[in-house]
């Protein structure tokens, strides 16, 4: 296992936050640059491709918003929501067609009960994610008119690519605050963030009590080739309202 890596009994959300507010900007600058392999080759083409005719889209957990910013299109409303105030910054600054809001989903919700769009996205952010029951009930909400898009880290076989699934306090079954240097398949950073290890099932658990169904399931092969690392590494889930 990875000496740096730390299973932790607790951490608030807000500092987890923070911890994304401090990467921000090298983490903004790489995807800028394209040195991000997985978000450029994988998942980003992952949630384009399943753009259709949506007129309204929420990115929930934009960041710093260099996918928000490809997800416009003529006569497409976009908003962008994160909690981590540097990286709405950040966005505000290189997207101006965009609407940028410093919110979890939870709280834009709750202060927008009505609210309802054509798709919601939520890549890479349900890993992040503390309650991850309160975090399915918002986006089921907002997408009740339309489709749910969400990426995430394989629970199977993360673990395995981060190296802590042999430690000995590693239980797949169990949901763990893991703290880490944060890297991609080409560049790791000097500054950690945290994530919840959780199983595949306590996923689609949270999402079908959220009132969700499944319309789409894939496992989403890294850009690495298959002698590197021969498993998948994310999961792009399309979901929409069961009475749909």
């Amino acid at each position: 296992m990875n000496e740096e890596i730390r299973f932790l009994a607790e951490k608030s959300q807000a500092a987890i936050t923070h911890e994304w507010d401090l990467i921000a900007p090298e983490r903004d600058a790489q995807i800028a640059s394209d040195h991000d392999a997985s978000f450029s080759r994988v998942l980003e083409p992952w949630v384009l491709s399943r753009l259709g005719e949506a007129k309204s889209v929420i990115d929930v957990g934009c960041g710093t918003g260099r996918l928000t910013s490809k997800l416009q299109g003529p006569d497409r409303q976009v908003i962008g929501l994160d909690p981590s105030a540097s990286s709405i910054e950040i966005a505000r600054s290189h997207d101006v067609q965009s609407d940028y809001i410093v919110a979890t989903v939870e709280e834009w919700t709750t202060k927008n009960p009505d609210a309802r769009c054509d798709l919601v996205v939520a890549s890479m952010v349900l890993m992040d994610a503390l309650q991850i029951d309160e975090v399915f009930t918002a986006l089921a909400r907002l997408s009740q008119r339309g489709r749910l898009l969400v990426t995430f880290t394989h629970p199977a076989f993360w673990p395995v690519y981060w190296g802590y699934a042999t430690h000995p306090n590693f239980n797949y079954s169990d949901e763990i605050l893991v703290e880490a240097p944060f890297k991609t398949a080409s560049f790791e950073y000097s500054l950690s963030t945290t994530h919840v290890h959780r199983p595949l099932g306590r996923y689609i658990e949270a999402l079908q009590n959220s009132g969700l169904e499944i319309s789409c399931f894939e496992e989403l092969r890294g850009p690495e080739a298959p002698e590197v690392f021969p498993f998948p590494r994310f999961i792009g889930i399309e979901a929409v309202p069961r009475d749909v």
